[in-house]
């Protein structure tokens, strides 16, 4: 490791509680503390030409963008000759999304000299929409790996767990998985728990419902059922999304039920991909077939997603910008 490199980098976020932001911790906060670069957190009453001159950093790493300050310090670091490294988690370039943050993330595009995305497709959308080139690094696994299991009790304990953003994605798949043949458990862990309940509450007649608030410890809910289900539209919005429910949910030893959407197609030979209740039904009735996915997908998820793996990639651009 080339440690002055290192040691002359800052990465940057600009949400109060970066902790929160699932993308922050595993694309930022986790590899800044493997590769020990210092982080900063950078809020709308900062100065930045006081930042930049405690800090004295040669290069700055930008994460998701949450308010215009952001461009202010990273206009006055490119004054100061300093390379920017900016990171785009969720630029769908759909102006009807929620999640949509164009005209920001442009101005800033425009001034990195580097730009990182976390999936090849949200390469694609960026390069299609603006011309700009990017690096992808994807998100690493949040936690270490848990033992595997294939294990499918009666009824079925599912899980889903996401940030409200995705709520309708689960919601459209309810109906049909209480019209399976068989009772379930869903758990489901989310941030707005308490407005989940009131829209989910005894709606269903064979689904026995847990609704539990986001916690950060998260991975015990996960180790704790049988099935992991991941359903994605096929929207502009879910196109660019991080892979980071998948590949958590495949190195803690779970059978993973997966949309079949192209973004992910590189999960198919280690998942149900496909129908999500026709998922939940073949893994009831073919359980001795589990052992074989589950074990293969935790192994290509430590060969390509490790936080070893991972920390590596960031290693690497950071070092050579």
């Amino acid at each position: 490791m080339n440690k002055n490199s290192l040691e002359d980098a800052l990465w940057v976020f600009n949400h109060s509680n970066p902790n929160i932001i699932p993308s922050y911790v595993v694309s930022g906060i986790m590899p800044a503390n493997i590769l020990g670069i210092k982080k900063l957190i950078y809020l709308p009453n900062n100065d930045p030409k006081k930042t930049l001159d405690f800090y004295r950093p040669k290069k700055i790493i930008v994460s998701k963008v949450f308010h215009n300050s952001v461009l202010t310090f990273v206009e006055q670091a490119r004054k100061e000759g300093v390379k920017v490294i900016s990171i785009f988690d969720d630029w769908n370039f759909d102006r009807h999304s929620k999640t949509d943050n164009t005209l920001i993330n442009l101005s800033l595009a425009k001034v990195s000299d580097l730009i990182v995305v976390k999936t090849q497709a949200a390469s694609e959308v960026l390069k299609k929409n603006t011309n700009f080139n990017s690096i992808v690094i994807p998100d690493m696994t949040r936690f270490k790996v848990a033992p595997a299991s294939w294990k499918i009790d009666t009824p079925p304990r599912l899980i889903w767990f996401g940030m409200q953003s995705n709520h309708d994605s689960l919601i459209q798949q309810l109906t049909a998985i209480d019209n399976l043949k068989f009772k379930t458990k869903l758990k489901i862990v989310t941030n707005y728990s308490n407005e989940l309940k009131l829209i989910l509450n005894n709606k269903y007649k064979k689904i026995e419902l847990e609704i539990i608030e986001w916690h950060p410890n998260f991975n015990i809910e996960i180790s704790n059922s049988n099935i992991v289900i991941i359903p994605y539209p096929k929207d502009k919005e879910r196109l660019v999304k991080s892979s980071n429910r998948i590949i958590d949910s495949m190195n803690l030893g779970r059978f993973v039920v997966l949309s079949d959407v192209k973004q992910f197609s590189e999960f198919r030979n280690f998942s149900y991909f496909g129908n999500i209740a026709q998922g939940v039904d073949w893994a009831v009735n073919n359980k001795n077939k589990i052992e074989h996915l589950v074990r293969s997908a935790q192994q290509y998820v430590k060969e390509k997603y490790s936080q070893e793996v991972v920390s590596k990639m960031w290693q690497k651009i950071i070092e050579e910008i």
